[in-house]
């Protein structure tokens, strides 16, 4: 099967023939339901596809029925290309001119006309329909397309036809796609000794076999088992293709006609779309302020609201930037073509492309939000990618959304940031340069008031911090600020302690604090091993708690638990180190002692030596045997 592809969709007004032509070029009914079959016209979309020397032609056979105008949008939203149909005998109908439209308003470039049923007709109607179709196409992209007389029939000109379908596959462009893959379903069903499988036109991205899916929007996962283009099996589809994949590890009443693959984490629920509006011309009725409207994309059909965010009036023939506010969320790839319709008359009145998907932007004020779109608009997609970056602000965006948002891969998503100087999170977040500054001078501001307003203490806790950025920024932000304002020697961190680098609780004691201490520290240097209880020392003053929670912290002042008495005892680091070089003197290693000898050594009474001991054991300063200790090494 060739690597060139082109999906067509088949548009025209009902019973113009679209299934019989379809069936004339590929030999394949596309009218596979007994309703179609007893109503001799499309309700479902039809599906089929043409190889040739140049590659593949899918077609998308359209209802032409107004009934099904739904129908036909979700089908006509993943095409390339148009075959035009127009039946010799009856010319140009409303639905011609309604399907037509929207395949402009969906911003399709390139298409073929056909007028069918030619052996109905004598060259006077045929003279009359070429006409028609030639005032219907007038600038538009149509506007030159050649126009092949056909019959089903008979097979008259559907040989000609053939080969411009395949002229027009060997020059197709292939088209953007990002990275992420985006596959909305039109059809699900179980094969018996398969499972479940789905199948619809690959938007975007690249799907390949044992790839994980989540299966929105109820956030099922997935395993892509198999594929098939064309009933045959492949490793991996490409955008544009018609693709049927079975689903391992999903039931089918888990999968519904609408639901859409997605690489995980690529698109998130939205209730906020924001877009380009192209208006139809000549309209005699436009949707007032606030009146709900339908907006069609893909196999979705949902009520919002049209806001237009330029100083621009909603008026015939006007292209708009507009921001749709939907009823309920929908899952949507950003440059995904829609169509919207007034609820009553039921009247397609526009359409266009969406340029941006984010809930963000409702945060942005109506300048910086015209700004933001107006790049997304005309930029190429390092643009792209980076105007995403600066809307999501604090929050940044994800790699994979990028790639999705802009519709690029990742390699041209990590060019564009690298090139932009833009911070990249574990490999996986980008936040705009100027943003990540912010924030880190937002943390450092937040430690310098913390230490003015609690200069004993040692710093702010790590999970404080984590805690004040949370409605900020994600962790993985917050985690990267504090590693690089580390790196940059601003700040220090010891344990779950951080503070300013170079900051000393010292600096702020006044000379009435020093004094305190000085007396507090003279006190324990002086008692020695018989030491004074906490009351005694500091009682109630909260000026002297502060100086003796300080000297307890600095490691001046050691504090040991009785476990038996459960009170605190309070020895001054001189004391200890005192002690330590007498049993190094008297008992040096291997040297036992008893708790007697201790005591005599210490010249104090068991309430305190029994403690010390103790300490001195936890502290593997002395090893104990039974009755006796010694000395771990001489000090």
């Amino acid at each position: 099967m060739s690597a060139q592809q082109l999906t067509v969709g088949v548009l025209g007004h009902v019973d113009h023939g679209k299934t019989s032509l379809v069936k004339a070029l590929t030999g394949a009914d596309t009218d596979r339901l007994e309703e179609e079959k007893r109503r001799g016209m499309s309700i479902v979309l039809g599906f089929a596809y043409l190889e040739n020397e140049s590659g593949t032609v899918d077609f998308i056979d359209v209802p032409g029925h107004e009934d099904f105008i739904r129908t036909m949008i979700s089908g006509a939203t993943g095409i390339d290309a148009v075959l035009l149909v127009v039946a010799a005998d009856e010319g140009v109908k409303p639905q011609t001119l309604e399907h037509f439209a929207i395949a402009r308003l969906l911003g399709i470039k390139q298409g073929l006309i056909v007028v069918n049923k030619s052996d109905l007709a004598d060259q006077s109607l045929l003279g009359i329909a070429h006409e028609e179709l030639k005032q219907t196409v007038a600038g538009t992209f149509l506007e030159s397309a050649p126009i092949f007389n056909v019959s089903s029939v008979s097979g008259d000109g559907i040989p000609e036809l053939s080969h411009a379908l395949s002229d027009m596959v060997s020059k197709r462009k292939l088209r953007a796609s990002a990275e992420s893959f985006y596959l909305p379903m039109d059809r699900v069903f179980t094969i018996d000794g398969f499972g479940t499988v789905g199948t619809g036109t690959l938007r975007n991205g690249v799907i390949a076999c044992e790839d994980e899916v989540e299966i929105m929007p109820n956030g099922l996962t997935a395993t892509i088992r198999e594929i098939q283009v064309h009933n045959q099996k492949v490793n991996k589809a490409t955008p544009g293709q018609r693709v049927a994949v079975n689903l391992r590890g999903i039931k089918r009443e888990q999968l519904d006609r609408g639901n859409i693959l997605i690489k995980p984490g690529s698109i998130k629920e939205t209730t906020c779309l924001h877009a380009k509006l192209h208006v139809l011309d000549d309209l005699s009725r436009l949707p007032k302020r606030n009146e709900p409207i339908r907006v069609l994309f893909g196999t979705e059909n949902v009520l919002a609201k049209l806001r237009v965010v330029e100083d621009k009036p909603l008026q015939s023939g006007a292209s708009l930037l507009v921001q749709l506010r939907c009823r309920e969320p929908v899952i949507v790839s950003t440059g995904e073509h829609f169509i919207v319709r007034t609820c009553s008359p039921a009247v397609t009145f526009g359409g266009g492309e969406f340029l941006d998907t984010s809930e963000s932007l409702l945060q942005m004020n109506i300048s910086d939000l015209q700004a933001h779109l107006q790049t997304l608009e005309f930029a190429g997609t390092a643009g792209k990618i980076i105007a995403h970056v600066k809307a999501a602000g604090h929050q940044g965006v994800s790699l994979v959304s990028l790639s999705e948002r802009a519709v690029a891969s990742q390699e041209e998503v990590f060019k564009a940031l690298i090139e932009d100087k833009t911070v990249i999170v574990d490999e996986s977040i980008a936040v705009d340069q100027r943003v990540f500054d912010q924030l880190s001078q937002r943390l450092l501001q937040e430690l310098e008031d913390f230490h003015k307003d609690n200069a004993s203490a040692g710093g702010q806790g790590l999970d404080v911090i984590r805690a004040q950025f949370s409605d900020l920024c994600s962790v993985e932000i917050t985690e990267h600020i504090i590693q690089h304002l580390l790196g940059d020697n601003a700040i220090a961190v010891e344990g779950n302690i951080i503070r300013l680098q170079g900051f000393s609780k010292e600096d702020s004691f006044s000379e009435q604090d020093r004094a305190l201490m000085d007396s507090i520290e003279h006190i324990y240097r002086s008692s020695g091993a018989v030491t004074p209880s906490v009351d005694e020392v500091v009682g109630n003053d909260p000026e002297k708690k502060r100086a003796f929670q300080y000297l307890k912290e600095s490691k001046n002042l050691i504090s040991i638990r009785d476990h038996v008495t459960k009170k605190l005892l309070v020895f001054h680091l001189d004391t200890i180190n005192d002690i330590k070089r007498q049993l190094s003197e008297t008992y040096p290693p291997p040297s036992q002692f008893t708790v007697s000898d201790f005591r005599k050594l210490t010249g104090s009474s068991r309430k305190y030596v029994i403690p010390l001991l103790e300490y001195f054991d936890r502290n593997r300063i002395t090893i104990r045997a039974g009755d006796y200790r010694t000395l771990v090494r001489s000090v």
